[in-house]
């Protein structure tokens, strides 16, 4: 087993994977010199990467393999929350076709079904390539039968049109010239050629090798799908999972960086974040012996702050526990930050309904929004244009983190509504259903829901909800 890891998180998930005996390859020239390692030019079987929006990290290869490297890290980093593909990327499973509608078909993979952008014959028995992860809170995994087949330098693709293809981390013109040479004297036929990024590194009898090899791989899975039963899956594909980290995770990750070198507090908050010139600087100073390792982390987020109240509008990330999406809400505006606590005012400019409260919403409406990144809730008192008060609604989520230009948080799913005629929970259903996926762990659940229970009967006891503030809310959630 070789693992890749690229990205904000790099260092940190580096340490923990050398720590359980795991071998790095294909590292960069800072990590090696960070973890006095020798060049590895061995292909990875595993590479980790930044998700999109750097909230976390996507673990995807070998299925075996990948499928160690995920519970080393799920197992080592407490806090996470975890989406893993219920079936593996790119396996080829035999299927039936069972309702065919508006150019899809829905086909009966066993255990799971997906569906087709294709109308196929209903009863037939295909093969079919599991064309994206199939996460779990998704009822149909997205099929094709463009094949892929892995091999450690190359990847096979049936039906594509195109005869080769490069990944786009083979930034070498040199390169791409011999391997097209390559290519052109394999005489592989019915079959897409790709190299993958690890080509940057092989050898080149090596690679030849492997390009013969794959290519009878592939064969022989696509003559041994055509006798296969249903349901049975003729080639593994790949393992894919995206592990997400809260801010306690992150602060954990901190912790695991600072063993290696000079690490500030939220270095991976920030880092993720897009604040790379503040930490850097910071670290830099922290390394020279400027200062301690409290007092430059806690200037460092006091610096972002300061860049806070001066941006016109701030940003706000409410990523989904249950799915992973990241919903951009209303941006708002700085008003008001007393120590960790932090008031900011949206104004709505469209029609709608207030979710949960089921009060119409109306331009001009607006929002006093409440939060602290050492709690896990945001407390939004919604008004209408006029100044009367419409009623509270108090989201539970991982505590927030902060750059100069947005927050981002981790919802999940349940919350506590309250107004002039119910105080009542909502959504606890989600939340029991992202721990029935697996993306939660039990002692999370029972957090949150044990802390909506709490919040709910503080906010039944309270006079007059248009005066609640954030600190009042936090002697319940400290309790």
């Amino acid at each position: 087993m070789h693992v890749r890891v690229r990205g904000v998180y790099s260092t940190a998930i580096t340490k923990i994977l050398l720590d359980n005996g795991i071998s790095i390859s294909h590292t960069s020239k800072k990590i090696r010199e960070r973890f006095s390692l020798p060049e590895n030019r061995e292909p990875p079987t595993v590479t980790i990467k930044d998700t999109d929006q750097k909230h976390g990290i996507v673990i995807v290869g070998e299925y075996e393999h990948g499928k160690r490297v995920y519970e080393v890290i799920r197992d080592s980093i407490k806090d996470c929350f975890c989406w893993v593909s219920k079936l593996p990327l790119h396996s080829i499973i035999k299927g039936r076709v069972v309702e065919v509608k508006e150019g899809k078909s829905i086909v009966d993979l066993g255990e799971h079904k997906g569906v087709i952008n294709c109308e196929l014959e209903t009863g037939s028995e295909i093969l079919v390539d599991v064309a994206r992860p199939f996460l779990p809170h998704e009822d149909l995994a997205r099929l094709s039968r463009n094949y892929t087949i892995y091999g450690k330098y190359v990847a096979l693709i049936r039906g594509l049109e195109r005869k080769v293809i490069f990944s786009k981390h083979l930034m070498n013109k040199k390169l791409k010239q011999d391997l097209l040479a390559m290519t052109t004297i394999s005489n592989i036929e019915g079959w897409c050629i790709k190299w993958r990024s690890s080509a940057a590194i092989g050898d080149f009898n090596q690679m030849l090798k492997d390009l013969q090899q794959t290519f009878e791989k592939a064969e022989d899975i696509i003559k041994r799908g055509e006798n296969a039963n249903v349901g049975e899956i003729i080639y593994d594909g790949e393992f894919f999972a995206i592990i997400c980290f809260g801010r306690n995770a992150k602060n954990f990750l901190d912790e695991v960086r600072n063993e290696v070198l000079p690490t500030i507090k939220n270095h991976h908050i920030l880092k993720s974040m897009n604040e790379s010139e503040v930490v850097d600087v910071s670290e830099h100073m922290l390394s020279m012996g400027v200062g301690s390792r409290d007092k430059i982390s806690e200037s460092a987020m006091s610096y972002i702050t300061s860049l806070m109240k001066e941006q016109k509008s701030i940003s706000i990330e409410h990523v989904s526990v249950l799915s992973g999406e990241v919903k951009k809400l209303t941006p708002g505006k700085l008003v008001e930050v007393e120590g960790n606590f932090y008031r900011m005012k949206r104004i709505f400019k469209s029609k709608g309904i207030l979710d949960g409260l089921n009060v119409q919403k109306m331009p001009g409406d607006y929002d006093v929004m409440e939060f602290s990144t050492d709690l896990p809730v945001v407390l939004h008192k919604y008004y209408g244009k006029d100044n009367d008060f419409k009623g509270v609604y108090v989201n539970l989520n991982t505590p927030p983190e902060i750059s100069r230009n947005y927050i981002r948080y981790i919802d999940m799913e349940v919350d506590v509504i309250a107004s002039d005629k119910e105080v009542k929970v909502i959504d606890k259903e989600l939340l029991e259903k992202a721990y029935n996926l697996g993306i939660i762990s039990e002692n999370t659940r029972d957090y949150y829901l044990s802390l909506a229970e709490s919040l709910k009967e503080f906010l039944l006891d309270f006079e007059d909800l248009s005066r609640l503030t954030l600190k009042e809310l936090s002697e319940v959630v400290e309790m």
